[in-house]
């Protein structure tokens, strides 16, 4: 693509950060070094008590690129601050890095030509998970059968078998997709965040163009938001609280707007069970056992659980949990109990 032969429309990137002063740098300049001509920056600095601000400004400042940093004055979540940068933005399409992963320099390229070329709402790559503990590089790209466009029911089934689907970092939205549709994150939450919004953004993009390219790069480190947010077992129950509502919230989005009946019968047979499986392991974690019984005593709980059978030679491990809770519910409590 000649980027020099046309105006191109501004694309908007938003990066939360929290307590990245030291990783920062890698994510700016690889936002900096894009091919694509026109885009703006938004740092959303999640009130950091480190020098996160100031390093952000220092790489700013002088790229030649038109930036904004807000700062919130408490500390609100990832959730909230990429909720934040979508309210600042100026831009035409919105991408989101993280503050310490990583972008190939023609990730917008590559994915505004795919947006544009088939009229598309969304557009997504594969990624790359990267190691700083010297592990090799791992390539994970996009693997769907087309060419290059899907539906959203193909995307959300590769996300539901645990087969390679898109990270909300490595989608390109249109802006008038996010506003006709409201979709938002769920503030607040510290786990599963991205899935919901992934799953609800899948739902209601349907068709969606691809390239199987590994043009996000996922950095592992200790410092990573996963690892802090599950350094003590308060913090890990929590976490775990989240993303089970996360998981409730997406099957119920999908089965209220699902584009098709599989994906109706995904979202009630397969993730709604996952849902409530997830609810009572997180009963036995905290040695609630009455309402353990409760729920699994009610009969909604037990019907969904029943459901996800039709779904066992593409994930058992889904219906043995549901089949242990519904015939040997002490045995399962026992075992999980915190």
């Amino acid at each position: 693509m000649n980027l020099q032969t046309k105006t191109y429309p501004l694309v908007s990137v938003v990066v939360p950060a929290y307590n990245t002063e030291t990783r920062i740098a890698y994510s700016l300049e690889s936002i900096i070094a894009q091919d694509y001509p026109n885009i703006e920056i938004i740092v959303v600095n999640d009130a950091s008590t480190d020098g996160t601000e100031n390093a952000a400004r220092r790489i700013l400042e002088n790229c030649g690129r038109p930036f904004t940093i807000i700062t919130h004055k408490k500390n609100r979540g990832e959730t909230a601050s990429r909720n934040t940068g979508m309210d600042a933005m100026k831009g035409e399409f919105l991408w989101f890095i993280d503050a310490d992963d990583m972008a190939e320099p023609n990730l917008i390229s590559s994915l505004y030509a795919l947006i544009e070329k088939y009229q598309c709402k969304i557009s997504f790559c594969g990624i790359k998970d990267r190691f700083t503990d010297g592990r090799p590089d791992v390539l994970i790209p996009v693997k769907i059968k087309n060419t290059d466009i899907c539906n959203g029911e193909d995307a959300i089934w590769l996300r539901a078998f645990g087969e390679d689907a898109p990270p909300v970092c490595g989608i390109l939205f249109r802006k008038t997709f996010l506003q006709e549709t409201g979709l938002r994150f769920y503030e607040g939450c510290t786990g599963g965040g991205d899935i919901e919004f992934l799953l609800k953004t899948l739902c209601r993009a349907g068709r969606s163009a691809f390239t199987p390219d590994c043009l996000y790069t996922y950095v592992h480190h200790a410092e990573m938001g996963s690892v802090r947010d599950s350094n003590t077992k308060e913090k890990q129950i929590r976490r775990y609280r989240d993303n089970t509502g996360a998981h409730f919230r997406a099957a119920q989005y999908l089965s209220e707007y699902a584009p098709s009946e599989r994906v109706k019968d995904l979202a009630d047979s397969f993730f709604m069970p996952q849902a409530f499986i997830r609810q009572l392991t997180l009963c036995a974690k905290t040695n609630n056992r009455a309402e353990f019984d409760a729920i699994l005593s009610d009969g909604a709980t037990r019907k969904a659980l029943s459901a996800s059978k039709k779904y066992f030679f593409k994930k058992p491990e889904v219906y043995l949990k549901a089949f242990a809770l519904l015939h040997f519910p002490d045995i399962y409590y026992n075992r999980r109990r915190g």
